[in-house]
């Protein structure tokens, strides 16, 4: 024990001295190379393939570095709590809520189930209009109610416990409609899978629907989340990630940004910070892919068929296994303080891992 802990400490401060290393280094050059640039016509004896080679390498240490602070700020595997899902079926889509609690929904039922911040079921909404239906994906609006999408219908509900019945159908031409969530600006976002489109459109207090604009060329869109930027990313079955900016104009793809290779992407969540977070139901995991630097995997085993995702501002990210009927509680964080205003730099704070 005092072996391995003595090689811990030593492996840190090398990591210390290294990082401190560079930091002088670089400073001395800067303050040397400015003062002669500025005031020189000329390079001196620095050649053309010199200041290439530099380039390339101080690139190549700059992706190390940021691959290194990322490796510092996040966990692997770490299960903190599995959650039995009430009912017989599997679990396919949550939301977290701020006070803690989850909605969970999926086949296990036509219920949407409300567990408290300690992963107890506290309340269960009874899914019925004309007859009983299965939500299919959930998310919920700016004024906090329940909006789901219902793939056997083709359409979209919130729920309204001054209604009756309590769910009132949105209005819309839905196709297949499966992943929802809302973005920054309150508009509900609809994936409509055999469609290949995004629907974006705003309701009112009436439920009536306005704006209603569309994102098209999809392969099977799945799942959708809502980007910190104001934007929002959507997986497609046994494809890719797609990022959409808050305009609705396609801003790239995760496998091209980050060369990753995807076998099933399902569901898909973004943390305070930007950075987002990809379910992989062939491969059993879940990948984290960072602002900048190389994806990190998160979660690398103990998954069966990993659906919904969502995480907290508190380092936790919620799984819905619908392989076992489980919701599975990562810790994925070191620090999980968020600074909204200053990205990548966090804080002490108390965690908030719910008890078993």
């Amino acid at each position: 024990m005092m072996d391995t802990s003595l090689e811990f400490c030593r492996q840190k401060e090398d990591l210390v001295r290294t990082v401190r290393t560079l930091q002088v280094t670089s400073q001395n050059t800067l303050q040397r190379a400015v003062p002669l640039l500025s005031s020189q016509t000329g390079l001196g004896l620095l050649s053309t393939s010199q200041i290439h080679q530099l380039s390339e390498k101080t690139t190549q240490v700059c992706r190390n570095l940021e691959d290194v602070g990322n490796l510092l700020l996040f966990r692997q595997d770490e299960l903190t709590q599995t959650i039995k899902v009430p009912g017989t079926g599997g679990s396919s889509s949550l939301q977290w809520c701020s006070d803690g609690s989850l909605y969970v929904c999926g086949d296990n039922g036509p219920y949407i189930h409300l567990l408290n911040s300690h992963g107890r079921p506290s309340q269960a909404l009874h899914c019925f209009e004309d007859s009983l239906f299965l939500p299919d994906s959930i998310a919920m609006t700016r004024l906090g109610s329940i909006a789901v999408t219902d793939i056997t219908d083709g359409i979209v509900r919130i729920h309204s416990p001054t209604s009756y019945p309590p769910w009132v159908r949105v209005g819309g031409d839905f196709k297949s409609p499966k992943g929802i969530a809302v973005d920054s600006s309150g508009r509900i976002l609809v994936a409509e899978y055999t469609a290949g489109t995004v629907q974006a459109f705003s309701v009112d207090k009436l439920y009536r629907v306005h704006g209603v604009k569309k994102v098209s060329g999809l392969q099977g869109p799945q799942y959708i989340c809502a980007t910190p930027d104001g934007g929002f990313a959507v997986s497609e079955e046994c494809g890719d990630v797609k990022l959409f900016s808050n305009s609705l104009k396609l801003c790239g793809s995760i496998s091209e940004t980050y060369q990753h290779v995807f076998g099933n992407p399902s569901g898909i969540c973004a943390d305070p910070e930007g950075n987002l977070l990809v379910a992989d139901v062939q491969k059993k995991n879940i990948t984290l892919f960072p602002l900048t630097g190389s994806p990190i995997s998160i979660v690398s085993r103990g998954l069966c068929k990993p659906a919904g995702i969502t995480c907290s501002p508190f380092g936790l990210l919620y799984v819905a296994d619908s392989g076992d009927n489980l919701v599975k509680v990562y810790k994925y964080r070191v620090k999980p303080y968020y600074t909204p205003t200053s990205p990548r730099k966090s804080g002490e704070a108390q965690s908030q891992t719910p008890r078993a």
